[in-house]
C-alpha cells in the first residue's frame, strides 16, 4: 500500500512525452506498508512491514513490487523522505563503482547541487576522494560549499570557457579519476579530456537517444 511517491526528472519527461524511447510507467521510487506477498517472495520485508524502494509505476494506491527491490524503512526515516533515496542512490553508486576509486582520486560531479550531484558529493567523501563540483548560480557553490566543499573545489555549470579554466586551477597537473557528467557540448568534451589514464566518464543526460 503506496504511502509516498518519488517524482523523478524521467518522470517530468514521461508526461510531458519528452522522453526518447518507452519510458513505461511514471513513477518508481516509493515508500508504504507491505499487505500481501507471493509465495516465491524473499522475506525481508514481511507482511505489515514498513518498506521503501523500488516499484515500476507506483502512482497508484497499491502497488506490486519484486521484493528484492524493497528493504524494511527505519523509523526515523518518513515515507516522504524515503522515497526520494532509491532511484538516486543506485544512479550515484552504479556510476561511480566503475571508476573503483580510492583515497587521493580526484572527480569531477556536474549540477553538484542537484539530488545526483549531492549524493555524489556524499558518496565520493565515504570514499576519501575529492570532488569537485560544477555548478550554476553563487547560491549554490555557498550551499556546495557549507556541505563540506572548500573554495576551490567549484567550478561553472554555465559558462565552458569559464569551466575549463576553473577545473585548471582546480586541479592543476592531477587528472580525474571520474567525471559524473549531466552536461552537454563543450563540457563533455573538456571534462573527457581531464581524465587520467583508465579513467571513468559516467553521462547522465539524455540530449538524444
Amino acid at each position: 500500500r503506496v504511502r509516498a511517491v518519488g517524482l523523478n526528472f524521467r518522470d517530468v519527461l514521461n508526461v510531458l512525452g519528452e522522453y526518447p524511447g518507452d519510458p513505461g510507467p511514471p513513477g518508481g521510487d516509493c515508500a508504504g506498508v507491505v499487505v500481501a506477498s507471493g509465495p516465491s517472495a524473499h522475506h525481508q520485508v514481511a507482511l505489515g512491514c514498513a518498506a521503501f524502494g523500488f516499484s515500476p509505476g507506483a502512482l497508484c494506491s497499491i502497488s506490486r513490487a519484486p521484493t528484492m527491490l524493497l528493504v524494511p524503512r527505519p523509523l526515523v526515516l518518513s515515507p516522504d523522505a524515503a522515497c526520494t533515496l532509491p532511484i538516486v542512490w543506485s544512479t550515484v553508486h552504479v556510476a561511480c563503482e566503475a571508476a573503483r576509486s580510492s583515497t587521493g582520486h580526484v572527480w569531477l560531479v556536474h549540477a553538484a547541487a542537484g539530488g545526483v550531484g549531492l549524493n555524489a558529493t556524499e558518496y565520493a567523501a565515504w570514499l576519501h576522494v575529492c570532488a569537485l563540483g560544477s555548478l550554476g548560480s553563487r547560491s549554490k557553490h555557498q550551499h556546495l560549499h557549507m556541505a563540506g566543499l572548500g573554495d576551490a573545489c567549484s567550478v561553472s555549470s554555465r559558462d565552458a570557457a569559464a569551466f575549463t579554466s576553473g577545473l585548471g586551477r582546480a586541479v592543476g597537473a592531477a587528472r580525474l579519476r571520474c567525471v559524473l557528467n549531466s552536461l552537454s557540448s563543450d563540457f563533455t568534451a573538456d571534462s573527457f579530456a581531464s581524465l587520467a589514464d583508465g579513467g571513468c566518464s559516467a553521462v547522465l543526460g539524455k540530449p538524444s537517444i
